[in-house]
């Protein structure tokens, strides 16, 4: 691709990212807490049984409260089996960061007004059935009507973890905003996609993380995950795009870290 045609997508892009920013400003925005999970393979099904029936009712409750926007528990379809570091993600959205402060499990627990007998009980049968391996907080950036708490309510979605290159994190930005978002808003209207989520990693981080950026693509069907970006639906969004040019910008900001499909399993908004 020639020098001069990538700096005029860029600078054209640009335009498009200060725009969305000045709207953007009025928006509220929203947070979000990456739980990742391990449990045992022989202990999956009381482990959901338990979520549904002790945690989930205590999440109804802080959604209700408006002490969180919503809360998710999902099981990892993909990749699977019992050598994955994590197989279930559960994720916490909410309007600021200090609404995380009240929300680590012994406090939820207190919130219901146990007693510290009760509540360490609660834990250790939490504890016997899953191990918490780490935590993430995530900014939602951009999403795909309808509108509304994140993450979206469908029963799949594809997670897109991506590494950006260091000082191209607004090129980046403005791609997945005016490039990547039109090309979703047509599937969407196709009926092969569901929903689609920006976000920026913003604790843990540092160059030797890993990634530093992700996508949440939603699907009600399984089998709609293998429409990607094709020619035709290129086209269909964007007539006059020089797919070649453009497939080189993307490659150029960022680089694809690993992909994952996870199964909503229950949900509170």
């Amino acid at each position: 691709m020639k020098k001069g045609s990538k700096i005029g997508i860029v600078a054209t892009l640009f335009c498009f990212l200060i725009a969305s920013a000045v709207f953007s400003q009025s928006k509220e925005s929203n947070y979000l807490k990456f739980d990742y999970i391990k449990v045992e393979q022989e202990n999956v099904h009381q482990y959901m049984e338990y979520m549904r029936n002790t945690w989930v009712p205590l999440y109804q409750q802080q959604v209700k409260a408006g002490n969180i926007d919503s809360w998710s528990l999902y099981r990892v379809f993909i990749p699977g089996g019992a050598g994955g570091k994590y197989n279930f993600v559960t994720i916490t959205s909410a309007s600021g960061l200090e609404q995380y402060e009240s929300m680590r499990p012994r406090d939820i627990l207190a919130l219901d007004k146990n007693s510290q007998q009760e509540i360490s009980k609660m834990m250790e049968e939490a504890n016997s059935l899953r191990t918490l391996m780490y935590t993430e907080i995530w900014k939602a950036l951009n999403k795909m009507q309808p509108e509304g708490n994140s993450p979206h309510p469908a029963k799949y979605v594809m997670v897109d973890y991506m590494m950006v290159v260091p000082g191209r994190e607004y090129d980046y930005q403005m791609l997945e905003d005016e490039i990547a978002k039109p090309l979703h808003q047509e599937r969407k209207s196709q009926g092969i996609m569901a929903g689609w989520e920006l976000y920026s990693l913003l604790t843990p981080g540092g160059d030797n993380y890993g990634y530093n950026f992700a996508t949440g693509n939603f699907f009600e069907e399984l089998e709609h995950i293998e429409y990607g970006f094709t020619e035709d639906l290129i086209k269909s969004a964007k007539p006059s795009t020089d797919i070649p040019e453009l497939f080189d910008t993307i490659n150029s900001t960022r680089t694809l870290v690993s992909s994952q499909i996870w199964e909503l399993v229950e949900r509170t908004e």
